[in-house]
């Protein structure tokens, strides 16, 4: 057994207690607009509240990352915890029911454990560093092909368009959760994934569970996203545009299709 797995065990228990109360506070919130521009509720920070309780009375001595308290990294911190209490805010303002709380816990800023849970699909997304990634409790793997085809899925946010223009023949998909997103490329559902303007807590927990899976994830410059550079910074105002991709294979057609557009 992995010394990482009581790790996991914690962050399961968590997600589940924090998706409880997410689902009975469902359609019950409207959503406020930050200064960044992205969406809250009450649900959001009322989540993002209990995390922090629960994390600093069993582990102390470790920092946490998230998106509706404490947005600024600590390098210094042996551990970090990174959490977005709901990921997929819109839809959970709005009544869709993709959406789902993340957590990840980073040693020296390289994610160790990820847990994803999606309670109104019924999914939910497991990996440790080096023992692989599973969909409730069965381990999952990418896509092993390295043929695209019209019958095979793209994941993409709704900004990707905005900037980017792509020729592939993948069907593209818009679920609104860029965990989700790349949890699907994850288990094979999806063959790639871009996600223009994402937030480190919204990929850490999904970035490890892809990784784990066998898929490949990279920046627009093809740079890795981790470990976290080891300088304290704010994450707050630092979106990293990322390409997500079942297999190397893949990857490599899904960059050579993307071009840049003119501002």
């Amino acid at each position: 057994m992995s010394h990482w797995m009581p790790y996991l065990d914690f962050a399961v228990a968590l997600a589940d207690e924090c998706s409880q109360y997410a689902v009975s506070q469902f359609r019950r919130h409207p959503a406020e607009r930050k200064d960044d521009g992205t969406l809250v509720t009450a649900t959001d920070r009322a989540i993002d509240r209990l995390i922090l309780e629960r994390i600093q009375h069993t582990y102390p001595g470790h920092a946490v990352l998230s998106e509706e308290q404490t947005t600024r990294y600590d390098a210094a911190a042996e551990f970090t915890w990174v959490i977005d209490p709901i990921d997929g805010t819109t839809n959970f303002a709005r009544g869709l029911p993709v959406w789902g709380v993340s957590i990840a816990l980073l040693q020296h800023g390289q994610p160790v454990v990820g847990l994803v849970t999606f309670p109104l699909v019924q999914e939910q997304f497991a990996a440790i560093a080096g023992l692989g990634a599973w969909r409730n409790a069965d381990s999952i793997h990418t896509y092993i092909g390295a043929t695209i085809s019209d019958e095979q899925l793209l994941m993409k946010c709704t900004r990707t368009d905005r900037l980017l223009q792509i020729e592939t023949k993948l069907k593209a998909r818009i679920c609104g959760s860029a965990a989700y997103h790349l949890c699907k490329v994850a288990d094979g559902t999806a063959l790639a994934g871009i996600e223009a303007t994402p937030k480190v807590w919204d990929f850490a927990a999904a970035w490890l569970i892809i990784v784990e899976a066998g898929g490949v994830v990279t920046d627009w410059q093809q740079r890795p996203l981790f470990p976290l550079p080891a300088v304290s910074r704010e994450y707050g105002a630092a979106p990293t545009p990322l390409f997500v991709a079942a297999n190397p294979a893949i990857m490599q057609q899904l960059l050579n299709s993307v071009t840049v557009r003119q501002s």
